[in-house]
Formats: C-alpha cells, structure tokens, sequence
C-alpha cells in the first residue's frame, strides 16, 4: 500500500541517494578531468548582444523559472507517485486504500483506478464529488500526460493526473495548499556571464537515433529520438552534446564538473531553438536548470548519457542548494 503519509524524504536524503547511484552509473567510464576550466566565447561578435539587454533578458527568464515552479503545474506541490498495476486501486483516506492520503485531502474512499488494456480509467465513490475541467465525473477515461489534453480530477485542493512512460502508468498527485510552494525562496543562480551563451552547429546522424536512457526511477527508461549532435567551443575546446527533438525545439541533458559541488548530481536540463537554415543555433548555459528530481520525490528525470557528460565546469545556470 502506498501511503502519502509516510512517503516524504528529505531532500539531503534524497540526494545521497540518487548522488550513489549517479556514482554507481559513472563508474567505470572514462575519468573526467579533475580541474576547471574558464569559458570562452565561440559566437560572432556581431551575434554578442547587449550587455545590459542580455542581463535583464536573463533575470526575466530566472523570475519566469521560479514561477514556474510555484505554479499549479510546477514541481513544488507533488505529494505522490504511484505505478498502477493491472486492475483496480483505490483511493482515500480509508487505511484500506491502495493509496492512503491525509483526511484533510480526501474521504474515507475517494474512488477507485482500473488499469485495463492500456486505459486507466477512474470511477468517483458514490457520494463524493469529484470534478474535471467538464464538471463533475462519474466515471471516465482518463487521457494520460503524452495526449494533447490529458485528465485532470479535482476534489477540493487535491488534484492528480495519470502519466505514461514507458509502458507504464502513474498516477500524480498534487496538493495546491502545499506549504512547499510559499516557503519556496526561489533557487539560486550563477552570476550571469554572456561567455556562457555559445554558438553552435547542429550534425544531423545519417538516421534518427533512439537511445535507451537511465532515469531516476528503477527499471524505468527514456527513449527519446535522437536526432544528432549540437557542436561548439567552450576554453578553445570542441565540445558535443547530443539533442533530443522535442518538436518545436531541442532537449539537451547533460552534466559537467560542478555537478560534484554546486549544481545537481544527476546533472542539468537545456532547451535550445531548431537550427537555422545555415545549421546554426545558440546554447544559453545561463539558462541550465536542475531537473525536476531537484524540487521533488515524484519526477522521472531521465539522467545524461555517458557521451553527454562534460569534463569541464560550467558554472553557469541554476544551482542546487543541497539539503534544503
């Protein structure tokens, strides 16, 4: 049975745990170079932009990332993750309840789960009230979060959707009174330094490529489609990182030497623009995030491939305050 009650883990906790297993993944691999290294600049320098304009571009991106991850749908407000098995799963505060909440969140029996040839569907308790962004349910087909519109169920403040990955499926549950959201101090950043943002050169592969990645979660994968590799210079060094297609702009997951100090054990998040029609875009490290496993228990960040960690520190970006 899973328990909302007893499932909350320090963050310090929760680090130790993932840092081992990122230990665990790096270990064997070729050995990072132990020392840092300033960044250069490979963009034209008619490309730089102004100082002053770039500098404020980024705090509005910093003040958009926090809010972000205060919002309804940020990563600040999860209380639970469950993976369904074939069959029903009830729900409420009932200790009976495959999943058991708080009395404060949900009645003594909400409703119930019925995972069926790959459906989830979710029939209410008679009684309660239970609603969708249509009014109230019954009983419905719940569209999970890879469809253009998934489900979203309300009772009160609670609120959980279901998740596929893989071939698996989730149910996320959050609480839009979670104290977390207002003690949030927002997280803490790198000084901006435009060196950080970088010209680069998309190299297609001959073939989509569709690696097999490690995620946070055990026995669960990631396989995005790989398109090719971005190509830049940081410190007069080739660099390479691999990109996955998100359709309207790349994905980057990558690591580097702070990793073992100031930013995320399990490394960082980048978004980049498609190329343009001469192959060319930009790598913004200013605007390098933690993944969301940084802020909660109940993410599936999938981890960066050996190839897509960096032996060099890039101190730029978000960082990650340990133990908080």
């Amino acid at each position: 049975m899973f328990s909302c009650n007893v499932i909350a883990q320090t963050t310090l906790v929760k680090a130790a745990l993932i840092a081992g297993r990122i230990a665990t993944l790096f270990a064997g691999g070729t050995a990072l170079l132990l020392m840092l290294i300033a960044p250069g600049l490979s963009a034209a320098e008619d490309d730089r932009p102004d100082a002053s304009d770039y500098a404020r571009s980024i705090a509005n991106w910093q003040e958009q990332r926090e809010a972000g991850l205060k919002s309804a749908d940020g990563w600040l407000n999860l209380i639970g993750l469950v993976w369904l098995q074939a069959g029903t799963t009830s729900i409420g505060s009932s200790s009976e309840s495959d999943i058991e909440l708080t009395e404060e969140l949900a009645p003594s029996r909400l409703g119930e789960f019925l995972l069926e040839d790959e459906q989830v569907w979710f029939e209410t308790e008679p009684g309660v009230e239970v609603d969708s962004d249509d009014g109230p349910v019954t009983r419905i087909h719940m569209l999970d979060d890879q469809a253009d519109t998934p489900t979203r169920l309300t009772y009160g403040r609670l609120v959980w959707r279901v998740i596929r990955r893989m071939d698996r499926f989730g149910v996320r549950l959050r609480d839009y009174a979670h104290p977390a959201v207002s003690a949030f101090a927002g997280p803490e950043f790198y000084p901006v330094d435009p060196a950080w943002r970088v010209e680069a050169r998309f190299n297609a592969y001959a073939e989509p490529r569709r690696p097999l990645l490690t995620t946070v979660v055990e026995e669960l994968g990631w396989n995005p489609v790989a398109p090719g590799t971005l190509e830049f210079e940081l410190a007069s060094e080739s660099l390479s990182l691999e990109v996955y297609d998100l359709d309207d702009r790349f994905f980057l997951i990558f690591s580097d030497l702070t990793r073992a100090r100031d930013t995320y054990p399990a490394g960082r998040y980048l978004y980049a623009e498609k190329p343009n029609a001469d192959g060319v875009t930009i790598l913004d490290f200013n605007k390098a995030t933690s993944p969301p496993c940084a802020y909660t228990d109940f993410a599936t960040c999938p981890l960066p491939t050996r190839e897509n960690r960096l032996s060099l520190a890039i101190e730029a970006g978000e960082k990650y305050a340990k133990g908080d």
